[in-house]
This record gives structure tokens, sequence and C-alpha cells, in this order.
């Protein structure tokens, strides 16, 4: 199963099916424990229309966009129309990576994956020789048929440890070390938490993992320890409002939901503090927490809202991060309220960076209005222009026509760190 945002990215863009394309991704990045992504060309941009890492879907990549210079053997094999090898790997942070990235003609977007150098070891010449490359390429032919390069299977697993591979009749052909268990599994792939195995009719591909505890020391630690404590109190008084909103009018049920959906917001944002490397926050986390708590509110009014979030990496400011959550916030439910009569749509947050400004807007394909009959008076609207001219020191427009939808766009400068 797909991700929702990735799917509704797609109807947005008009992009081919790339469903086996990214059951591709998710088994590649599984076995070779690594990172990728499909990559669609926007302008001078790619924009990551879906992301896997270990073989689960990393949503937080999906709508990323960045120069198509910050990704060069993307960019040489959206181009050429081939597959492209890094020849010295690449380091992303600290991490030394094999690198590739293969142009898929049939989805018409652009893989890459980053398989981590660590686990990787020098075989012998005649271990080079003995790897089972035609095997796995049948193999990945079998799983994926010419959705993907084929090749692209053994380069992910040359030299990679706990692995083993069967043929289609059954006789390991590679591999040293206890074997897991494979019987009993469906075609396809399965992730386990201590092995990934792939199933097809021309053989079969597993690896073991070794399970690392990872330890947080320190200042992080004690960081992350308040920032979850601070969550934890917000929940209770969310928890608290909606008890006393049971006991009341229609009125002050309405006013106690509300508040209670605002404090939620700025428990998102201790929660993705306290699960973070460093003091700040993802803007694009943070925007699809929100669309998805969003698309859950709408559902149990019986709408069915879907959602696009694309834009750039960009780090927040703890104190940034809970202004701009509570304006996302109100536009974007607003848009769930208001924008559809036909209790369906879709709404886009959108963003781009420019030095050290940010521009973001909030639109919707819904009825649309006529602005000048705009009720100023709305607190939901009154909140987020004074979040964003008192807080964010920004400015904000909107724009909207009657059957055509409405954007609201902001602009303000980004908090810097320190």
């Amino acid at each position: 199963m797909l991700p929702e945002l990735a799917l509704t990215l797609r109807q947005q863009l008009h992009l081919e099916d790339f469903t086996v394309a990214a059951q591709a991704l998710q088994a590649l990045t599984a076995l070779g424990k690594g990172e990728g992504q499909l990559l669609f060309a926007e302008g001078k941009n790619f924009a990551t229309i879906i992301a896997a890492k270990n073989g689960e879907w990393d949503e937080r990549l999906i709508g990323r966009l960045v120069p198509m210079t910050d990704e060069p053997f993307a960019l040489k094999a959206f181009h050429r129309k081939k597959l492209c090898f890094a020849p010295k790997g690449l380091l992303r942070g600290s991490e030394p990576l094999a690198h590739c990235a293969a142009f898929l003609n049939r989805c018409r977007l652009t893989i890459i994956l980053d398989i981590p150098l660590t686990d990787i070891v020098k075989l012998s010449p005649l271990q080079f020789l003995l790897f089972p490359r035609n095997l796995l390429r049948k193999i990945a032919f079998a799983a994926w048929g010419n959705e993907i390069p084929t090749s692209l299977l053994p380069w992910t697993l040359l030299g990679q440890t706990g692995i083993f591979i069967w043929d289609e009749r059954m006789q390991l052909r590679w591999g040293w070390g206890e074997p897991p268990e494979i019987k009993n599994f469906p075609h396809g792939l399965t992730v386990k938490d201590d092995f990934v195995i792939l199933r097809t009719d021309a053989g079969i591909v597993a690896r073991l993992i070794e399970i690392r505890q990872k330890i947080l020391s320190g200042y992080t630690l004690i960081r992350s320890e308040i920032h979850h404590r601070v969550k934890n109190d917000l929940q209770s008084i969310v928890s608290w409002l909606r008890l006393q909103a049971r006991n009341s009018n229609e009125e002050a049920k309405r006013v106690l939901l509300d508040a209670a959906e605002r404090i939620r917001v700025f428990a998102t944002v201790h929660d993705l503090l306290a699960r973070s490397k460093g003091d700040s926050v993802e803007l694009r986390e943070l925007v699809q927490q929100l669309a998805n708590w969003s698309i859950e509110r709408a559902k149990g009014e019986g709408k069915n809202v879907r959602f696009t979030v694309v834009g750039p990496e960009v780090n927040l400011t703890p104190k940034q991060a809970g202004t701009l959550a509570a304006i996302i916030n109100e536009l974007v439910w607003n848009a769930c309220k208001h924008a559809f009569d036909l209790n369906t749509g879709i709404v886009t947050v959108r963003w781009e960076k420019s030095g050290n400004e940010l521009k973001l807007e909030v639109s919707d394909n819904g009825k649309g209005f006529d602005p000048e009959r705009l009720n100023s008076s709305t607190l939901g609207l009154t909140i987020v222009r004074n979040l964003v001219e008192q807080d964010l020191n920004g400015s904000m427009e909107i724009h909207s026509h009657l059957g055509e939808g409405t954007k609201v766009s902001l602009k303000f400068p980004i908090q810097q760190f320190g």
C-alpha cells in the first residue's frame, strides 16, 4: 500500500502508475539497509514522489523539492536516460554511501539509491566471480519486470553481509552461516525485525539484520525527555477539554473542542522535538502530521479530503515551529470545513525558500468565494493574521474566485538558530 501523500501527488502531477517501481524501491532499501527516492523533474528542481528507508516508507520526504544540481547523478541519469553510478561513492553527512541513479522509462521518474558502505566487505577474487549476478537479475525481473534496471539488485547486494540467495529449485547459491527459514513466506517482500526476504518464481533473496539499540546520551537525552513531558502535559489538557465538552451545550462544546485542537498542535511540535536529533523541527514532517490529523478529523464529518505537501527541506526553531503549526492548522482545517460542496477535494501546502525568506501557500481546489465578502472578524482568520504579522513579522494575502478555489499566501523571515 503506497502512502496517501504519494498517491495524491501522482494525481496532481498526472503521473503514470509507479506502484511497481515503488515496490522495487522498498525492496532494494530493505535488502541494502539503505535509502532511496523516486524523483520527478519539475522545472529546475527534483520533487520527491515517494521515499523509502530500510524498507519502510519515509513520508517526511514526499513532496520535497531540491535543485537538480544537488542531485548530479540523478540529473545525469535523467538527461542521458540511463543508469549512472557514483564511482567513488558519496558522503551524506559523515556516512560513506554507494550511490546510483537510473531513469525509469515507463513511469518517467528517476530512482536514486544510497546504500551504506559500512556493512560491505571486500570479496576475494573467487568470491567476486562466484557472486550470482545473473540469478539476481532474473529474480529482479521476476519481481518487477522492466520497471527498473535488473542490475540494481546485484549492485545493492554485492559485498553485503548476511545475504543468502536461492535459485528456483531452492538450491542455496550464496551465503555463509545459518540461513533463515524461508519455506512459509509468500511471494513478494517480507520484512521482519531480524531478516528481510524477497521471494519470486526465479529465486529467493534473504538478508539477516542485526538489531542495534540506539542510545541517546547527555544533553540530547535530557532535552528529549523535557519535550516528551511537555507533550504529555499538553495532551492531558486536551483530554480534559474533550471530557468537559461531553457535558456541555452545543456552543460550549464547539468552543472547547476547537481549543483542544489548537492545543494539540503545540503538543505535536513538542513530540517532533522529542524525536528529533537536534533542537529543531523539519517543516515537511510538521505539515504532514497536521495534514494527517485534518484528514482523520474530516472523515469524522463525512468528508474525503486529500493532501499534497511540496517544498524543500526547512528546519525551524521551536518557537517559530509552534507559531507556524498553529497557522497551518487553522488554514488547513478552514479549507476542509468550507471549501468543498461535494465533501471531497485536495488541499495543497507548498513552500519555497529564497535566502532567509520563506513563502508558504495553503490552497484548495474547492468552490472559492468572494474575498470582498469575507468576514474578517472570524476567530480563525483573526488568529492567523495576528500570528503572521506579530509573531512571524510577515505578511498574508488571500486569493479566491468563485469556482476556482482559494489560496492563502504567507511570507516571513526564517528565524536563525543560535
